[in-house]
């Protein structure tokens, strides 16, 4: 009896504090797939509403590519067999794009803050690039029409010497000429001579009798936002033909995407145009104006110029890869990104797996003789041109660094026209 009694007493305490109740439940394996599938779905709503919101906020409508670039490989021609090595450094130069020699070695360097410089060579044995560095231009021009309404300066991205006078295609004035010896500009083409008015004035060419100059307009945006016409897939880049006698202006080509560096030919029959975009060169007949020939490769070509052998460099300093090929078959990805992402990443987006310097020398006939190579960027940071110097070395340039480079003698030769 009183063993029940106790029994009761047990039970209604464990019944009070509710011991006994108390359960401990593992969890089941349907409850952690459903965790993982509501983790999953979060995910992609998060996703989804992110890219939403980067495709509506983007400045421009990205349209598919009309012409997809042909893929090339690098191999052959192309492949790694000769490395651009380091010579010398001259530094603190902003985006010196364009390189210009006379004939008393002095150098012509446009920079991105809108001057032109002249580099002289060194006072005891001449030396090319090693003399001392004085500024041709201020890099203002006055009272006359500028693409950037906000920069109070040029921005000269092509240079071509003929005696005394420098030839100047400038993003921001246009075309235009500085004598080499005063400093003095004279305006040939301005940006609202042709309709609709030039955007990026990039790269010219000139006759050897002075009569004709040929030069290239980017693209449709501005040189500090030409990036957006790269993602948008608008090609807009056009060749102009520009009389000297009569002044008058006539189209060459159009709808290129990013009509870049230009070249005459030796018989001054042939335009050789780089299509950065497209990754080719094409060659324009100028009797007709129609483009005979085609050259893909491997690289977005920058700015064309003669070896001194008959041949020409074809400079890059971005080469063409699968997620390029990737962004420019979908739209909706690159609208994306430019919806998400500041200008600057948008260069770093598309381009940085692209990063290496490629120079090719090309003949007559279109045909690549060879290729040297940087893939680090020892030499400069993405190179834009290359010029053979009076005494055989080559000078690099870049869009996107502070250096131009003089590799040492004998290290990169041209082959020539055989």
């Amino acid at each position: 009896m009183l063993g029940d009694v106790r029994k009761r007493k047990q039970k209604a305490r464990q019944e009070e504090y509710g011991v006994g109740k108390l359960q401990v439940k593992l969890p089941s394996k349907s409850n952690g797939f459903s965790s993982c599938i509501n983790s999953i779905g979060i995910m992609l709503v998060v996703i989804a509403a992110t890219g939403l919101f980067g495709y509506y906020r983007a400045p421009y409508t990205c349209l598919p590519d009309e012409r997809l670039t042909v893929e090339v490989k690098l191999t052959g021609p192309f492949a790694f067999k000769s490395k651009l090595k380091q010579g010398s450094k001259i530094t603190g130069l902003p985006n010196p794009e364009s390189i210009a020699e006379d004939d008393k070695k002095n150098l012509y360097v446009g920079l991105s803050d809108g001057r032109i410089i002249q580099i002289k060579p060194s006072a005891d044995g001449g030396r090319i690039g090693a003399g001392d560095i004085v500024n041709l231009t201020s890099g203002i021009i006055k009272n006359i029409p500028a693409v950037l309404k906000d920069v109070s300066h040029g921005w000269p991205l092509g240079l071509r010497l003929r005696g005394d006078t420098l030839y100047v295609a400038d993003a921001n004035y246009g075309i235009y000429t500085v004598n080499a010896r005063s400093g003095k500009v004279e305006t040939l083409v301005k940006v609202n001579d042709v309709n609709p008015s030039l955007r990026i004035a990039d790269d010219l060419d000139i006759t050897r009798d002075g009569k004709f100059i040929y030069f290239s307009d980017l693209s449709a945006s501005t040189v500090d936002k030409f990036m957006y016409d790269v993602y948008a897939g608008v090609c807009k880049g056009r060749v102009f033909e520009y009389n000297t006698e009569t002044k008058r202006i006539r189209v060459v080509a159009s709808n290129l995407c990013m009509a870049n560096g230009i070249q005459l030919s030796q018989d001054e029959k042939f335009l050789f145009v780089a299509e950065s975009v497209q990754c080719a060169i094409h060659v324009i007949d100028l009797t007709t104006w129609k483009t005979v020939r085609t050259i893909n490769i491997p690289v977005i070509p920058d700015n064309i110029r003669p070896t001194g052998k008959g041949t020409y460099w074809i400079a890059a300093g971005l080469v063409w890869t699968h997620w390029y090929s990737f962004l420019e078959r979908y739209p909706i990805i690159r609208q994306i990104a430019t919806g998400l992402l500041n200008y600057n990443y948008l260069i770093k987006f598309m381009f940085h797996p692209s990063h290496y310097n490629l120079l090719l020398e090309m003949n007559e006939k279109g045909e690549i003789l060879q290729s040297l190579h940087d893939p680090s960027y020892d030499t400069v940071h993405g190179m834009a041109q290359v010029i053979t110097l009076s005494d055989g070395r080559l000078a690099l340039s870049t869009f996107f660094g502070s250096n131009i480079a003089i590799l040492n003698d004998k290290d990169a030769r041209a082959i020539g026209q055989g």
